[in-house]
């Protein structure tokens, strides 16, 4: 499996080909690996695409202008072969696009790049989504990274939000979401022991900075995002793994009707077009794994 490099004088990534998913995050300043290391049993990814859907499928699929078409939860992005059209020391561009198997999934013509670029402070991360077909299609996407901090080790990690409330926090049951009739919104969020006891949690119009503090106040990680309207925060009892994910879209409404455009979140994209999703991810110089 190809394996791409980015480095800086602070940072060393590594990039897989299959999923383009980012598998190191080492900080050589402090040693900090800021990645999740996959874990059988606990999780076995470090940061996944998802890409044409996002979350659980209530019906195993989605049916579009009266078709059927059957797709795994998150879609099929995370198990594609990305190649490189493009790289630097600090830059790098990959791509996925449509095969033979995945439009007998997804019947048209896709394309995803994702684009990589180094700071002296962090990362940014960038997914580009183009319609490459002559129809328009629906879609979701998101971006699934999941951070190794000691939030089950140690009481009193939150998550901070912006300049504004957001919506939520809303609560998966059995991997569906329901948020319609739902009005609460909150500036922060507590992670303890019972936080992800029954899922994920999600917060919409979540266009802003969002801030994960240690115990003791410190900001510790940033993420920026700007063209998501939701975000998910996910972890496993017991474990010290936090993953934050922008996402264009939710898991399935339990009613859900199967309909795509009815999907929550969902968005279309006509012919010829692309849409970019943005996403800067910060570090706190002197952070480090005793945190």
């Amino acid at each position: 499996m190809s394996v791409w490099q980015l480095e800086n004088h602070r940072y060393l990534v590594a990039v897989n080909a299959t999923g383009a998913e980012l598998s190191s995050i080492r900080d050589k300043f402090s040693g900090r690996e800021w990645l999740w290391q996959p874990q059988p049993g606990v999780w076995n990814n470090s940061a996944t695409q998802l890409f044409p859907v996002v979350g659980a499928l209530v019906h195993d699929g989605v049916r579009v202008d009266g078709q059927f078409l059957p797709l795994p939860a998150h879609g099929f992005l995370r198990g594609q072969t990305f190649t490189c059209i493009e790289q630097s020391i600090k830059h790098l561009v990959l791509e996925a696009r449509t095969t033979p198997e995945t439009l007998g999934l997804w019947p048209w013509c896709w394309r995803v790049q994702l684009q990589l670029a180094l700071h002296e402070d962090g990362l940014s991360v960038a997914q580009h989504v183009f319609n490459d077909d002559r129809q328009p299609f629906w879609y979701s996407i998101g971006w699934h990274p999941g951070f190794a901090m000691p939030v089950a080790s140690k009481t009193g990690w939150h998550v901070m939000f912006g300049d504004k409330a957001v919506r939520g926090p809303f609560t998966t049951r059995n991997r569906t979401l329901v948020t319609e009739g739902q009005t609460q919104t909150t500036t922060s969020f507590p992670l303890t022991e019972t936080s992800f006891r029954d899922g994920a949690i999600y917060f919409g119009d979540c266009q802003q900075q969002v801030r994960v503090c240690s115990p003791d106040g410190k900001t510790v990680m940033t993420l920026e995002m700007a063209e998501h309207d939701w975000l998910a925060l996910w972890g496993v009892p017991g474990a010290d793994l936090l993953c934050i994910e922008p996402l264009a879209g939710t898991t399935d409404a339990p009613d859900f009707d199967g309909n795509a455009e009815n999907k929550r979140g969902i968005r279309q994209l006509a012919p010829g077009q692309s849409q970019a999703f943005r996403v800067r991810l910060r570090f706190a110089v002197d952070a480090c794994a005793g945190d």
